[in-house]
């Protein structure tokens, strides 16, 4: 890049402030175009970044003299919204008036006559009959009324023609015809009927130009009349753009420059405005108060045989290091003695570039309003309708370092090129898009969301190639350190170490400081002695200095749970000897637990036992079927006899058997209910919290 290369771009934009700081800044002209703007001229314009601006008019008028300003069709809700008219002078607002929004076909509904056909003046007059009229047809003036229009083929020339005829009733009870072609002028005799002929033609003509509407302010009192008239409607949202020149040298700050792009998308030029930005974003909607509102009615019907009454209806986040940025070092008189000609050279043009840049200061004057904060431009600005322009908002030093930001998320091998921002212009900066500057050099670009004073930010705008990154993680269970026992749960703990190396091969030829971004785990213990500087939502930072042509190691360590639970219930001998083992029970929750088991192993014999028994008794059953079938099918005979008594005293046999089962098996269930409700007890009042 040739030495002076940077100055011209710059110079053309330090133009174009001045330009607008003395009002001149138009990049057309439009005033030949521009109607009459009438006694009220645009003397104030403030641009919110919710989607409206205020406008403000002032102007002195007669008194009683109207004031009509026209808006455009969709505006209209906004203005009827926020249109505030003050008469600063000794008399009052006697009204404001505006056109509804009735469309042209509605208005000419109203009308008693179409004049929208294609046939001309016999059109018109044959809907006219009856009407009083005057024609003057050659030399003859003649009054009557209008008894109708006629179509005649007339043989002209060999060839029949239409023509019309106009036949009127005059006065003398005389009907008189004229051929239409005869006419040379008419007018009806009614001032009404040729007033409201005038208004079908004005409603016409409207619609043919630009949808706008018209609002009427009406002043009264006696003499000149000063008038202040503002409104809020929608407008551009104005855009910031940034350019931030990073030094060379460690005796300068970064230096930053804010611009406000406007456009002036309304019917008029900005002539000489006071225009402010409000950073911030005030509460606005669109509510539809322009539209006329109707309320539908039932339409009744009259029977004419019976006269009907109508019914009446029934009514129905965390650390933040405070470490101050390292300042960009500029070489001192020692050092330049040392160096060479070209080198110094280059220096003092560095130092030239960014002195002109500096030197170019905002044409803003700034404070807060509440929660937003306000750019007021301190000269009168002047843009052209439908034009844009650049206003220079900011431009001061800030606080920043040049830093190397990592994320293994956003580019895996290599940091991105920042600037750790501090921003101590005392504005707050709205958000926008940032050009990076490097002595005389574009090095990037970047975007920044809004920035309050004294909060701090990264600006990252180019990937940097001399620095690579490699990255390995590992994981490792440790023995489980902690068992706590309630409420019929064991839980053992054990850490997971996490292990992530970052390697930086730093291949620059000077220092780098290298900000890395770690994924932040709320839950994770770090067990790193380097505390980080910045803890964000997501990320933990930690600060790394990788110096030049070395691989420069930093290892993060996390330790993070792991839980696994038994329950009590569930724990069999082998578990026993396996906890017992690794010593994951104290003394008296080993006795408590083997006291469990041993319940557990007798509960387990009860229902044993109970199985058994239910088992006897079935098989008793089935043999008690057997034996009733068996004595319906004996008859009378003495074998017969005998083997019948045999069946019944094993009937009875049995019977005494059940008795016994049913007894024993009382004393089973009882004693398993105890002991369960024991063990169910110990169970509950077992607790350990062991640290191993």
């Amino acid at each position: 890049m040739r030495p002076g290369a940077l100055f011209f771009p710059f110079m053309v934009v330090l133009s174009l402030v001045c330009l607008m700081g003395t009002g001149l800044a138009q990049t057309g002209s439009a005033k030949s175009e521009q109607p009459d703007p009438g006694p009220l001229a645009l003397h104030k314009v403030v641009l919110f970044k919710s989607g409206v601006g205020y406008f403000e008019l002032k102007g002195r008028v007669s008194a009683g003299k109207q004031v009509t300003l026209y808006f455009k069709h969709g505006d209209m809700s906004d203005i009827l919204k926020s249109l505030t008219v003050l008469n600063l002078g000794q008399g009052r607002i006697a009204g404001v008036v505006y056109e509804n929004k009735k469309t042209m076909a509605q208005q000419l509904e109203d009308f008693g006559f179409d004049l929208s056909s294609q046939k001309g003046l016999p059109g018109i007059l044959e809907q006219f009959q009856g009407s009083a009229i005057e024609i003057a047809a050659g030399n003859l003036t003649i009054t009557g009324r209008i008894a109708g229009v006629e179509k005649r083929l007339i043989l002209e020339e060999k060839v029949r023609r239409p023509r019309f005829f106009l036949s009127i009733m005059t006065p003398a009870d005389t009907l008189r015809t004229f051929r239409m072609d005869e006419v040379t002028s008419f007018r009806f005799l009614n001032p009404r009927l040729n007033e409201d002929l005038g208004r079908y033609l004005a409603i016409k003509c409207q619609s043919r130009l630009k949808r706008q509407k018209s609002v009427t302010i009406i002043p009264s009192g006696t003499g000149p009349q000063d008038l202040l008239v503002s409104y809020v409607t929608q407008a551009p949202v104005w855009k910031a753009t940034y350019r931030i020149v990073l030094p060379q040298g460690k005796d300068h700050q970064p230096f930053i420059q804010g611009w406000a792009i406007v456009d002036n998308v309304t019917d008029k030029d900005w002539e000489s405005v006071h225009l402010s930005l409000i950073s911030g974003l005030p509460i606005s909607f669109v509510q539809n108060l322009y539209d006329p509102r109707f309320k539908e009615r039932p339409v009744l019907e009259t029977e004419e045989a019976l006269a009907v009454k109508p019914t009446i209806p029934e009514t129905g986040i965390g650390k933040q290091s405070e470490k101050a940025a390292a300042p960009m070092a500029r070489p001192g008189r020692r050092d330049l003695a040392l160096m060479g000609a070209d080198k110094k050279a280059e220096i003092n043009r560095l130092q030239q570039v960014e002195q002109g840049l500096r030197s170019m200061m905002s044409e803003a004057v700034t404070r807060s309003v509440g929660d937003l904060f306000e750019y007021k431009i301190s000269r009168p600005v002047t843009i052209a309708r439908n034009h844009s322009a650049l206003v220079a908002i900011v431009s001061k030093d800030i606080d920043g370092q040049a830093v190397d930001l990592y994320n293994a998320a956003t580019r895996a091998q290599n940091p991105l090129a920042a600037v750790r921002l501090k921003n101590t212009t005392d504005l707050t900066l709205e958000g926008g898009p940032l050009t990076v500057i490097s002595g005389d050099c574009y090095a990037g670009e970047a975007f920044i969301r809004t920035l309050k004073p004294n909060e701090h930010r990264y600006i990252t705008y180019a990937v940097d190639l001399g620095l690579h990154v490699n990255t390995k993680q590992g994981t490792k269970t440790e023995a489980v350190d902690r068992v706590i026992i309630n409420q019929g749960l064991i839980r053992m703990h054990r850490g997971i170490l996490e292990t992530t190396a970052y390697h930086l091969h730093n291949h620059n030829d000077r220092t780098k400081t290298v900000v890395i971004e770690h994924p932040h785990h709320p839950n994770w213990k770090l067990l790193n002695k380097t505390e980080p500087i910045e803890i964000t939502e997501n990320y933990l930072r930690f600060e790394v200095e990788a110096p030049p042509h070395t691989n420069t190691p930093f290892t993060i360590k996390e330790m993070r749970d792991s839980w696994e639970s038994v329950m009590v219930q569930n724990v069999t001998p082998e578990d026993m000897l396996l906890f017992i083992r690794k010593g994951y029970l104290g003394d008296t929750a080993e006795t408590k637990l083997k006291q469990l088991v041993r319940l557990k192993a007798e509960i387990s014999n009860l229902n044993q036992a109970l199985e058994t028994l239910k088992q006897e008794r079935q098989q008793i059953f089935d043999d008690q079927k057997r034996l009733r079938e068996n004595l319906e099918s004996l008859g009378p005979s003495m074998e017969e006899k005998a083997l019948k008594s045999r069946y019944i005293q094993q009937l009875n046999q049995q019977e005494n058997r059940l008795d016994t089962l049913a007894q024993k098996e009382k004393e089973l269930i009882e004693a398993r209910n105890a002991k369960q409700a024991r063990l169910e007890e110990d169970i509950r009042t077992l607790g350990q919290d062991l640290r191993l």
